[in-house]
């Protein structure tokens, strides 16, 4: 019987297939929510500039750039406030089922399936079935970018202690 050929090993030292730092508990899935959090501010910020660029509004319409940037905050504090409320007990829950699974890949479908679904519910419940259907996409994207995010930034740190 041969010894099993060894996983090819990066210029950074870490093997090629090996699981890294596990992103697993309240602290690490809160990192998620943070960069979670980013993710949607940016998103919030190209929004708005899209809207000026795009409508140019004048101080005396509706809804001017004051009133676009008080709604994009508003929307944005909200998002924080569901990334808190459900997203970190999700995504903990999300974690803790995958904690044997050693694919990167899974975990991230995992953490966007779970973005996708708690997006979706939360407008379900009020009773906006359209609008789900956009959260479903927000929370899968926001969600799955997050933990890619947070496990590319995990094994850096591991490879690299002076970068934390």
């Amino acid at each position: 019987m041969t010894a099993p050929e060894p996983l090819p090993v990066t210029s950074t030292g870490t093997r090629l297939g090996s699981p890294g730092p596990r992103v697993v508990g309240p602290r690490a899935v809160l990192e998620v929510c943070g960069r979670a959090a980013l993710i949607l501010l940016a998103a919030a910020a190209v929004l708005y500039v899209g809207y000026v660029v795009v409508e140019r509004p004048a101080p005396g319409d509706a809804v001017d750039a004051g009133t676009a940037a008080a709604i994009l905050a508003l929307m944005y504090a909200l998002h924080l406030v569901a990334l808190l409320v459900l997203g970190w007990p999700g995504g903990i829950a999300t974690a803790h089922l995958l904690r044997h699974e050693t694919s990167e890949a899974r975990h991230v479908a995992g953490f966007a399936v779970t973005g996708a679904v708690l997006g979706a519910a939360v407008l379900l419940v009020v009773g906006h079935v359209g609008a789900a259907a956009v959260w479903a996409v927000v929370g899968a994207a926001s969600a799955g970018a997050a933990r890619a995010w947070t496990g590319h930034a995990r094994r850096r740190r591991a490879v690299h202690p002076s970068r934390a």
